[in-house]
């Protein structure tokens, strides 16, 4: 078994909240993780918590509920309680990228300046936020 070091997010960029997940900073070694942490669903419909301008992500995902693949399973010999049919949810196309131009320039969340950044999941709204975030421009 393969082992890797285990990453521990600073606290000041994390801090604890009774109501909200929040991230202060953007660091791109947790981004697989954040993208888990911030998704939002209802049941019907499910969004991993990638940037909205697109990327950088790990595995941007809108999923939707009963939109599957199916394939039937065939087994060497049958038995009461085995499945006969196998499904996976598939990825539908993604609508929730917003293109943002600065100075007529595509923003790119890796390579902005920022001056601050945060972002909350709101669990008693159930809202994913992006707020208070500001650009350091230079001259």
């Amino acid at each position: 078994m393969i082992r890797h070091e285990r990453l521990k997010p600073p606290s000041h960029d994390y801090p604890a909240d009774e109501w909200n997940v929040i991230e202060k900073g953007f660091r791109p070694e947790f981004l697989a993780q954040m993208e888990t942490i911030m998704a939002l669903g209802n049941g019907y419909l499910g969004m991993r918590g990638c940037p909205e301008e697109g990327g950088p992500n790990v595995e941007n995902g809108t999923l939707i509920n009963g939109f599957y693949e199916t394939w039937p399973i065939v087994y060497g010999e049958e038995a009461y309680g085995f499945a006969k049919t196998g499904q996976t949810i598939c990825n539908v196309t993604d609508s929730k990228i917003i293109k943002l131009f600065v100075d007529d320039e595509p923003f790119w969340l890796p390579n902005a300046n920022l001056l601050s950044y945060d972002r909350r999941l709101n669990m008693k709204s159930g809202t994913l936020a992006r707020c208070g975030w500001r650009l350091a421009f230079s001259l």
